[in-house]
């Protein structure tokens, strides 16, 4: 959970600054700086025809980013949640935590779910799970209740979970907005194009374009922010391969051979390194390294003897920090429920 603050900062810091830097400081630098474009700095006809591909094609991979992000991805996992019903492994998941969220569908409140359960190869995990309670009478979702539920039988993309006799549906009002956004983004994107040919083309076409025209650069900066929100996504580990390897991983007890920091730092939390070695299901020694980014004021307290960890039952090289075992052996030592 620690995680999640910073990736939400840092990508909001992302999206401020491709909102406000990536439209209006290059169109004011081009205007004042290249336009009007005299006779003598247009382009050859074919490299004006080369780059207004360029550009379009930058535009149409943003609207294809866009789109199965924001718009394809919630009919994905509605598809994928109808699939573990169908054929996912049972399992009963005992009710830890409920918050009621804010907000309501179609007047039923919305629960978060914090749910115990175990994982493909029978070691305790839990995760979340965000439902709408529409009989909220009956009192079904109480902590200490055991629910039945569905794992997925190939983990991968969120979901991995669903409880038994749920019914997924898309979110049409979201959905709609999304959608709605792409349509404008489209609309006006589309305007510049011709707002540009309009003002600048004086019968010479798009000769006008250039490396630093803002229907280059605009795409180019927004782009820097869609890798950039990539590369942090993978950074903190918030990925499907993580939570994949959480659902089928093996559980087990890992000794902390080093200890060190490396160097790094995020979000100015210094980045830790575990050198570990195990023994897996099999029998056989496997060696291992986990590199995490741990809060200053948590230095004093991290692992040092040994580590519960989830590895891969098909390549055990491949482990994390069963967050959930250290998580239990937080609240049994402070007490906390």
């Amino acid at each position: 959970m620690a995680v999640k603050n910073p990736l939400w900062f840092w990508g909001a810091f992302l999206l401020f600054f491709a909102l406000m830097f990536a439209v209006g400081v290059p169109v004011m630098i081009y205007g004042q700086a290249s336009y009007p474009v005299p006779l003598e700095a247009r382009i050859a006809p074919a490299w004006a025809l080369t780059m207004l591909a360029v550009s379009v094609g930058l535009w149409l991979g943003l609207l294809y980013v866009y789109v199965d992000t924001l718009v394809l991805a919630g009919v994905r996992s509605v598809r994928r949640m109808h699939d573990i019903l169908t054929c996912g492994e049972p399992r009963n998941a005992l009710i830890e935590q409920v918050v009621c969220l804010p907000g309501s569908v179609d007047g039923f409140p919305q629960l978060r779910l914090r749910l115990a359960f175990d994982n493909l190869s029978g070691t305790p995990i839990t995760d979340e799970l965000v439902l709408v309670d529409s009989k909220p009478m009956q009192r079904r979702y109480e902590v200490g209740r055991t629910l039945p539920a569905r794992l997925s039988r190939s983990p991968g993309p969120y979901p991995n979970m669903s409880l038994e006799g749920g019914t997924p549906e898309i979110n049409h009002s979201t959905l709609w907005l999304r959608a709605s956004i792409g349509v404008l983004f489209v609309a006006v994107v589309a305007s510049a194009y011709g707002v540009a040919w309009h003002l600048q083309n004086d019968g010479l076409g798009w000769t006008f374009l250039s490396l630093g025209h803002p229907l280059l650069i605009c795409p180019l900066v927004l782009w820097v922010f869609v890798v950039g929100i990539r590369l942090l996504m993978r950074r903190l580990q918030a990925d499907a391969a993580a939570n994949a390897l959480k659902y089928r991983g093996v559980g087990t007890v890992a000794i902390i051979d080093d200890v060190r920091q490396t160097g790094a730092f995020f979000n100015e939390q210094p980045q830790v390194e575990f050198q570990l070695r195990f023994t897996d299901a099999a029998g056989q020694p496997q060696r291992a390294v986990i590199r995490r980014y741990v809060p200053l004021i948590d230095l004093a307290t991290i692992p040092r003897e040994t580590m519960r960890i989830i590895y891969d039952p098909g390549n055990p090289s491949r482990v994390q920090m069963d967050q959930d075992a250290a998580r239990r052996a937080w609240l049994g030592a402070t007490g906390a429920g």
